[in-house]
């Protein structure tokens, strides 16, 4: 028997934490190929249901409608579609983890909802709270030197190889729903006709990073914009760090494209990573290094509210920021917002190499002691088990973790 190797992504469970959305990927040496299968688990009976087992399929996220789900999918010609489907029709029967299944299908209702000519990753998807229901959608594409998509794969084709330096770029446009011909009722949605814009043609900015540092985190959207890190120079020194940027938007199909304007903060020069919109979008959660020059400096939590207000010829002062110093002295490598109410945050820290992870208030200021972990033995909430899930079905990554090990 030729011997194979499974290899899970992170679970990610839905905002009720029912169920949970996740793949397999198996490697077989040899010519035996690889296959790749999307799951959902259903977190009260701790069993799972087949999704979809196309290699193509990538990067599967829920909606954020009822149990929807939406998805990349490789295409011919070095381009990407997006995919949507119900997590709750799913044609297979349910099964036990572990368990194997042969069978291929979708589900009856998936559709391609739209296309872009390059390959696509990073998949961001939010709600827009407008009178048509619009869905905020972006995804990260190579861009030429013009800034206008690259597709490697069309380029060789053609035998005209690379015109200039390629960068990484964030694409963004709307998803809109549109009434099925054969009913009215229904709809689906569908790419916008405005297509794909890159906001940071001609900045000189990129992101997300370049690889091997580049992740989804690297950028967020919202109902306000988007939030993204780039390389920039630290303020009155010849040297480069990370900074957060912001392009206030509001409807995501804007003609004209709002000039970038970065995030500085008052006393710190060191790198800035994980930029995350609160679940209203009115606020942004970082991690910001005080020192640019110290390699032992610690990640500080910074929040900034209304940041629909913020202006990049405000200083930093004049907002309504709060900075995480008091006597932790840990230093967390991711943040999120509690799903329910946006009034608390969760960051994620490893202590004597166990990752942990802690809740803390918003409001930053309101601190008075070190956070302490959430432990499994203690009183949770449904968003407390959501993000234990989340955080403990995930990889480690030495790159950031020095072979942190799980609590």
């Amino acid at each position: 028997l030729t011997p194979s190797f499974s290899k899970r992504s992170a679970s990610i469970p839905n905002v009720r934490g029912t169920k949970a959305l996740y793949t397999v990927n198996t490697q077989t040496p040899g010519n035996h190929g690889n296959t790749t299968e999307t799951r959902v688990l259903d977190l009260r009976t701790n069993t799972s249901v087949l999704f979809s087992q196309d290699i193509r399929d990538r990067e599967v996220r829920w909606l954020g409608l009822g149990n929807h789900v939406i998805w990349l999918k490789d295409a011919k010609h070095g381009a990407t579609e997006i995919w949507i489907g119900d997590a709750d029709e799913t044609p297979q029967k349910n099964i036990g983890d572990g368990a194997t299944l042969k069978m291929l299908s979708l589900p009856l209702t998936s559709y391609c909802a739209g296309r872009i000519d390059a390959q696509a990753s990073h998949l961001k998807i939010r709600p827009l709270y407008n009178e048509h229901a619009d869905l905020a959608i972006a995804v990260a594409c190579p861009a030429s030197e013009t800034g206008n998509l690259y597709n490697a794969e069309r380029s060789s084709a053609s035998g005209r190889g690379l015109l200039g330096e390629v960068k990484n770029a964030i694409w963004y446009t709307t998803l809109r729903q549109k009434p099925m011909r054969n009913n009215t009722f229904e709809t689906k949605y569908i790419v916008s006709p405005t297509k794909f814009v890159n906001p940071l043609r001609g900045t000189g900015l990129e992101s997300p990073l370049r690889s091997p540092f580049g992740t989804a985190l690297d950028f967020d959207i919202s109902s306000s914009g988007i939030v993204f890190l780039s390389h920039g120079k630290i303020l009155d020194e010849d040297r480069q760090t990370v900074n957060v940027y912001y392009i206030p938007l509001k409807t995501f199909t804007e003609v004209s494209r709002p000039r970038p304007q970065i995030i500085n903060v008052k006393g710190f020069s060191g790198r800035s990573s994980n930029p995350v919109f609160s679940p209203s979008g009115n606020s942004v959660a970082f991690l910001k290094k005080q020192s640019a020059f110290d390699p032992h400096d610690r990640n500080r939590v910074i929040v900034i509210n209304n940041i629909r207000d913020f202006r990049s010829h405000m200083s930093i002062e004049d907002m309504p920021t709060q900075q995480s110093e008091k006597d932790w002295h840990l230093s967390p490598y991711s943040v999120a917002w509690s799903d329910e109410n946006g009034q608390e945050l969760y960051v994620v820290a490893v202590e004597a190499g166990i990752r942990k992870l802690y809740k803390i208030p918003a409001n930053l200021s309101s601190i008075k002691s070190a956070p302490k972990p959430i432990t499994s033995d203690g009183n949770m909430t449904e968003g407390d088990i959501r993000h234990l899930r989340m955080v403990f079905s995930a990889p480690m990554d030495p790159l950031d973790l020095g072979g942190a090990r799980y609590a």
